[in-house]
């Protein structure tokens, strides 16, 4: 058996933890905590308990595991929100709204959901608005259907068997077996839609962010209502789209020797 050391402050401790929950790149036990962190038992589980109880540490979907909880997921989006600020992710995302004048997003896949990293607005008067920080779902937004048709089939079933399908227009697909599909011509695609089934009369399209390795996480999106765009108006920005892409990619992931990339991996 390895030697069991209980060092540094309650603090060091307790950050150390979130630090091996937040870069796991999947949920992780208090077993794998214990072994990678060496620290006793007894201390282990009076800061998890701890952790758990403030919001930075959640229960996985089988109760048996821990992940990023709430308020620390709620914190990372703050941080690379302000990173993106000024950082050549947002300057693409502000050179794709211009080129095609309707809102663009940048979205990250977050547990079961999708969360607005950075946005930049139109002009136009009539707008569907959300907040830098907001969830949305996957089923029926381009964005979460195009990163959804990406992850290995273990971590889409998954997902998909653990949200409720909810009908939030007509068009919304809330049938598994017809999602499944949806997603399959998708990712033939190389692109997602929401043709109307998140908000009635809203449109969009979305392109994933593609990272070193792995599946993406990560996408940019186009959205505009119908009585200004249609969905195959939208398509027709995907060069466009594609390229904003690349450069947020360049700019998240380009240099190996740089921070942390903002943009991180998907839960399994």
């Amino acid at each position: 058996m390895g030697e069991v050391r209980d060092t540094g402050s309650a603090a060091e401790r307790a950050l150390q933890v979130l630090e091996a929950i937040a870069t796991a790149g999947r949920a992780v036990t208090l077993v794998d905590l214990a072994k990678s962190l060496a620290l006793p038992k007894p201390t282990l589980h009076r800061l998890v308990r701890l952790l758990e109880e403030q919001g930075f540490v959640a229960k996985d979907l089988d109760g048996r595991a821990l992940m990023a909880g709430p308020r620390m997921a709620a914190m990372a989006v703050r941080v690379i929100h302000n990173r993106l600020s000024w950082a050549p992710c947002r300057a693409a995302l502000e050179r794709l709204s211009r080129r095609v004048d309707e809102t663009c997003n940048l979205v990250q896949l977050d547990g079961t959901a999708m969360r607005y990293v950075d946005r930049v607005e139109t002009a136009w008067p009539l707008r569907l608005s959300f907040q830098v920080g907001q969830q949305v779902p996957v089923h029926c937004t381009a964005t979460g259907k195009i990163l959804l048709s990406l992850q290995p089939a273990r971590v889409r079933r998954r997902i998909i068997g653990s949200i409720e399908l909810a009908a939030l227009t007509e068009r919304t697909i809330t049938d598994p077996e017809r999602l499944e599909s949806e997603l399959e011509r998708i990712r033939r695609l190389g692109y997602g839609t929401d043709d109307q089934e998140f908000v009635p009369n809203m449109v969009a399209v979305a392109v994933p962010i593609l990272p070193p390795d792995g599946p993406p996480v990560a996408a940019v999106s186009i959205h505009a209502p119908v009585v200004r765009r249609t969905l195959p108006d939208l398509i027709g920005f995907l060069p466009h789209l594609r390229d904003a892409a690349a450069s947020i990619a360049d700019a998240a992931y380009g240099d190996p020797e740089g921070p942390v990339p903002p943009l991180t991996r998907a839960r399994e």
